[in-house]
């Protein structure tokens, strides 16, 4: 029985982990229109991507300890009825606030799905046919960035934001049923009277106060503070850097992930997340170099339909914009199939080079095409003839940058991972593969936070900049209109000719330089790819050699 179904149970454990994959790139098309059905900002509005990975990586954290507790049956079950119900939720969400909270259930629900899924998968095969299981629980992974953008813009193009949340409903519960009859019963290894595992309570409390406290107070950056809110200036002032609350959670953020650290490598022997895997060089290394190509991976992926549906002229659909972004996920699972053959070739040092040198290459091609194309003298011209300044860039253009973008990502990532685990298992496997997934995602709630707080921060200064050039260019004289008259219909109808033209600008201005910014972390994350190690057999020799012994064990050699 156990044979006949084993393909069965790798497609159930599949069938559960297919929406939390789409939903993640699903979502992403679907921020515009989400954003301005519910009147808030884009700062505000990166919370509905932000929370739900923050979730993931907590309950990443706690999935071995409750599956051992609960039972991975039972965990699974659980976190797809979660994570449907969340999706429910969300899509009658009536405010941004009530989105962005089930979007946290969603999370919990995705996260407690990560760890159990590919186990229950792997256990039904033998050991020397697990490639088989791998490749049946890979298939979401790989097509859900050329998939998950298509589906939601064309279901948010055809019906409304709501049914991207809808579509997961009849998948969630064909999961359930499926898991309910075909997954093997497993019983608990724990209980939780057994005084066995226990939850890491303080840990998880501190480790996500610190990074919500850090990335919220990198979110008040960008938000206006009311009392600048004018007629003359109805956006008002950014808080900025003086802003006092950015400070204060900052240094609380900061100081939590001390205590945090501390805590985990000195008095708690079992945390959730095991902080003594960076102890070990070829994980930490693997760890820092997944960290970096999070810092911008995710974050690059949510700017670029920001640019199409909200700053490009015209401006894209949200099926359109899930096209545009088709050579992303072609790259994506390029990436992935070349670098699996790579790394047991050249080793994951040149593979993890040569991912960093394509992301500056792409990086660089994409700041290179992705430019402003006038200037103020030029809107000025245009609003003068009733005619707008030329086009910015297109997805056409744009498709080899976002191919190699896609390839480098994999080509950074999956060797970086495969270095960090391939030679631990049991217990070792399941902590460091908790602790590296969940780093990640947090890094990549960081980087969405971070590349968002610079996107809104130069567009506003950019846009700034354009407003004061026109109107010491005359723009009033040369529309016909008194510009010191803000209340007078011409001015709004001649400023709002021109807003659009002015954002277009500013905002491609503003993704330029964050592609030179990634261009230059991509540069620096050479260096660190040089120090992994290299070929598998310059591995192999440095692991089987007989390791010196300590000078403590020389004087037990040799006695007293």
């Amino acid at each position: 029985m156990w044979q006949t179904n084993r393909y069965l149970i790798a497609l159930t454990a599949a069938l559960g982990l297919i929406p939390i994959m789409l939903d993640g790139t699903i979502v992403i098309v679907a921020l515009t229109p989400i954003r301005l059905n519910l009147h808030t900002d884009v700062t505000t509005a990166q919370w509905i991507f932000t929370g739900y990975l923050l979730a993931n990586a907590v309950f990443v954290a706690v999935g071995g300890y409750l599956a051992t507790v609960f039972g991975r049956k039972r965990l699974f079950v659980g976190g797809v009825a979660l994570f449907t119900a969340a999706s429910l939720l969300c899509g009658l969400a009536p405010s941004i606030g009530w989105l962005i909270a089930f979007r946290v259930l969603q999370g919990a629900g995705g996260g407690l799905l990560f760890p159990v899924g590919p186990a229950l998968a792997f256990d039904a095969f033998p050991q020397h046919e697990r490639a088989r299981a791998t490749a049946v629980v890979a298939v979401p992974v790989l097509l859900a960035p050329i998939f998950g953008p298509i589906v939601g813009g064309y279901l948010t193009d055809t019906f409304d934001w709501h049914s991207i949340f809808f579509v997961n409903l009849p998948v969630g519960i064909l999961a359930v049923v499926a898991a309910l009859v075909l997954l093997p019963r497993d019983e608990p290894g724990a209980s939780r009277g057994s005084g066995g595992l226990r939850l890491d309570v303080p840990g998880l409390a501190l480790s996500t106060f610190g990074i919500v406290a850090m990335l919220y107070g990198l979110t008040l950056l960008t938000r206006a503070d009311p009392a600048t809110v004018t007629a003359t200036n109805p956006g008002g002032d950014l808080y900025g850097w003086g802003y006092w609350p950015v400070w204060v959670l900052l240094g609380a953020g900061v100081s939590a992930l001390g205590i945090f650290a501390f805590y985990s490598l000195r008095i708690r022997r079992d945390p959730a997340l095991d902080l003594r895997q960076l102890k070990r060089r070829d994980f930490l290394l693997s760890a820092l170099v997944s960290w970096a190509a999070a810092l911008v991976t995710l974050g690059m992926l949510l700017l670029l339909p920001l640019y199409f549906e909200s700053m490009r002229l015209p401006h894209l659909s949200p099926l359109d914009t899930g096209l545009a972004l088709i050579p992303y996920g072609v790259g994506g699972l390029v990436g992935t199939i070349a670098s699996t053959a790579l790394y047991r070739a050249i080793g994951p040092r040149w593979v993890v080079v040569l991912g960093a040198a394509l992301a500056a290459g792409g990086a660089w091609l994409l700041a290179q095409t992705l430019q402003p194309t006038a200037t103020a003298s030029q809107l000025l011209a245009a609003a003068q003839s009733q005619t707008t300044a030329p086009a910015v860039a297109g997805p056409d253009v744009l498709r080899w940058g976002f191919f190699l973008v896609g390839l480098s990502a994999a080509c950074i990532t999956i060797p970086a991972q495969t270095l960090a685990l391939e030679e631990l298992k049991g217990e070792a496997l399941t902590k460091a593969s908790s602790l590296l997934l969940a780093t990640r995602l947090i890094f990549s709630s960081i980087g969405v936070a971070v590349i968002t707080t610079l996107l809104v921060d130069r567009t506003r200064s950019r846009a700034t900049d354009l407003a004061h050039q026109l109107q010491a260019l005359g723009l009033g004289q040369g529309l016909g209109i008194d510009p010191s008259a803000p209340g007078d219909p011409r001015v709004v109808a001649a400023l709002q000719a021109i807003e659009a033209q002015i954002a277009a600008q500013a905002g491609t201005w503003a993704i330029q330089g964050i592609f030179w910014l990634i261009c230059f972390v991509s540069l620096g994350l050479i260096g660190l790819a040089l120090l992994l190690p290299g070929r598998r057999r310059e591995r192999g020799q440095r692991l089987v050699a007989a390791p010196r012994p300590t000078a403590d064990a020389e004087r037990e050699a040799v006695g007293p």
